[in-house]
């Protein structure tokens, strides 16, 4: 795929975190595909440098005092992100770690997905699969005791029971439904100082969902497997962006301690002054986000639903002459998502959405077909 799609994907992300596009960038690089430290790519100090050793430069500026304690905060900004680099390559490249920091879906839920997958399932069969999940019986009927949905009920009282709540929301509706409440849970309970990432995130995912199940109506394959695609490609920006602020906030907490300890007042006000950076973990989405939502749906004993596939291949980066018919159109409705957005922020002008639409191979016809199709919202009706 050209270049130019990595390029328009960064500042799409850059608009989901809210990033400046002017302030300095920081990133993880792997330098090497192996679990090697991380680091050697990065911009660095001499190993033997210290954050004692910058702020005696930072004193040698005192008549330049302002540059000079602006400079100590960056100094000391990327040599404490050079340590949330490399403890946070070595957790993300741990799955068993990356699995204990995301709600397990593994157990269960993978049938009740296998069941939705099949020609003719029953309310019965559903019924029997999702009260062996507690948690998902307990969303579910969180959302059918909605006044939206409540209100359809002759008698508009409380649902109490799994059986009559699937009943009022039908098949269809539960294929759309079921697969967003178990996102939910893995959708981290706060994301500061990310604020409006949980949000933005959650509609993105929706959306691409959304889209790549109408495309997938319009050529043939299967809709629910593009729906799940879609949607839980996002369980890796959840985890990553959970274990990079957890890393973060630890490591950055033991520095404080030192800098106390040390009665060290400007390197403890430099560190209080600094939180966590948005275009560092947009580099950590970059690196490991894919990697990381295929290596979960891995672990899902599926039977019928072929989506470890297409989330392997997400992963990969498999190119256009190599990749299914079903993670190409997972690529194009990541594409009319993205391109949308940014166009909403005025972002991409025409000759990049041309560039990037070719790189995708979408189709004008389906592009329109895409343009009226609200994707905001489910067709729960």
């Amino acid at each position: 795929m050209s270049g130019i799609v990595g390029v328009l994907q960064e500042r799409f992300l850059d608009v989901l975190l809210e990033v400046n596009p002017q302030q300095k960038r920081y990133g993880m690089k792997q330098r090497h595909k192996n679990a090697q430290p991380l680091g050697a790519n990065m911009q660095r100090r001499p190993e033997d440098r210290t954050l004692l050793e910058i702020e005696q430069q930072a004193r040698q500026h005192r008549e330049a005092d302002q540059i000079a304690r602006l400079q100590f905060v960056e100094f000391t900004k990327a040599h404490l992100l050079d340590q949330v680099a490399e403890e946070l390559f070595l957790r993300l490249g741990n799955f068993d770690a990356v699995n204990n920091t995301v709600f397990n879906l593994a157990q269960g839920f993978p049938e009740v997905l296998d069941a939705l997958c099949a020609r003719a399932v029953t309310l019965s069969q559903l019924e029997n699969l999702i009260n062996k999940l507690d948690w998902l019986k307990e969303d579910l009927l969180k959302l059918v005791n909605q006044p939206k949905y409540r209100n359809k009920t002759p008698s508009g009282n409380f649902i109490k029971e799994i059986k009559p709540a699937l009943g009022l929301m039908g098949i269809e509706s539960l294929k759309q439904i079921l697969p967003l409440l178990a996102l939910r849970r893995c959708v981290p309970h706060a994301t500061d100082p990310f604020t409006s990432f949980k949000t933005n995130m959650w509609q993105y995912s929706v959306s691409v969902a959304v889209a790549a199940q109408r495309l997938a109506e319009e050529t043939g394959d299967n809709q629910f497997v593009a729906y799940c695609a879609g949607l839980f490609n996002s369980l890796g920006y959840y985890v990553v962006t959970r274990n990079y602020l957890r890393t973060y906030a630890q490591i950055k907490q033991a520095e404080l301690l030192k800098a106390r300890d040390a009665r060290d007042t400007q390197l403890t006000d430099a560190l209080d002054g600094i939180e966590a950076d948005a275009s560092f973990l947009i580099s950590c989405f970059q690196e490991f986000a894919s990697i990381i939502s295929a290596d979960l749906v891995a672990q899902w004993p599926l039977k019928r639903i072929p989506l470890r596939l297409v989330m392997d291949q997400r992963a990969e980066g498999v190119g256009y002459s190599g990749a299914t018919d079903l993670t190409r159109l997972i690529a194009q409705a990541e594409y009319y998502v993205q391109a949308k957005i940014l166009r909403s922020q005025k972002l991409l002008n025409d000759a990049e959405d041309m560039a990037w639409r070719q790189a995708v191979q979408l189709r004008p016809d389906y592009l329109q077909i895409l343009q009226n199709t609200p994707l905001d919202r489910l067709d729960l009706e």
